[in-house]
């Protein structure tokens, strides 16, 4: 597989022009799912699976995991900002630095496989509480130099999921469905 194939298996992120109301509601079912698809692929993972990577030099299936749980906080926190404050900014992280911490690199995977469920709960749960008016509203990312209404982060979260659960899949020789 070549390296852009391995880095984007299911492709780049790109922001789509419009999002209709049913397309939301799509993306929020998919990410009510998320969970329970990250707990079904790293069900009785050796340490040894848990070390494989998905190319030369990437993050291991643990970090991975980790990485997701720690994202999702975030993305939960984004929305958050966006609907209670004007010219909310996107709160991030480091997150090469984060992935190689020694607790990313260690800590046991269920811990964020609850991490992550929890907040799907909370976010999926503010998600359908949301208005259409509310998906208006936004946040500057700062890594990505752009304005991300909430529609687009939606969809990002749900392509973040995604992206990631196709890496482990990778590494874990799993077939991609």
């Amino acid at each position: 597989m070549e390296l852009q194939a391995l880095q984007y298996p299911i492709g780049k992120w790109v922001p789509q022009e419009t999002h209709t109301w049913e397309e939301i509601q799509e993306k929020i079912a998919l990410l009510k799912t998320i969970p329970a698809k990250y707990k079904e692929v790293s069900t009785e993972l050796s340490e040894e699976d848990l070390l494989k990577q998905y190319r030369e030099g990437s993050w291991s299936v643990r970090q991975i995991i980790h990485h997701v749980a720690d994202m999702h906080v975030l993305y939960f926190v984004r929305f958050k900002h966006a609907l209670t404050e004007v010219n909310s900014e996107a709160v991030v992280g480091k997150v090469d630095a984060w992935a190689n911490l020694e607790e990313a690199k260690t800590a046991p995977i269920d811990f964020s496989l609850t991490l992550l469920a929890g907040t799907h709960q909370r976010w999926t749960y503010l998600l359908e509480q949301m208005t259409e008016e509310d998906f208006q509203k936004g946040f500057y990312h700062p890594t990505r130099k752009m304005y991300m209404t909430l529609k687009d982060a939606v969809d990002i979260g749900v392509w973040h999921s995604q992206h990631h659960l196709a890496h482990i899949k990778i590494a874990l020789g799993v077939a991609q469905s």
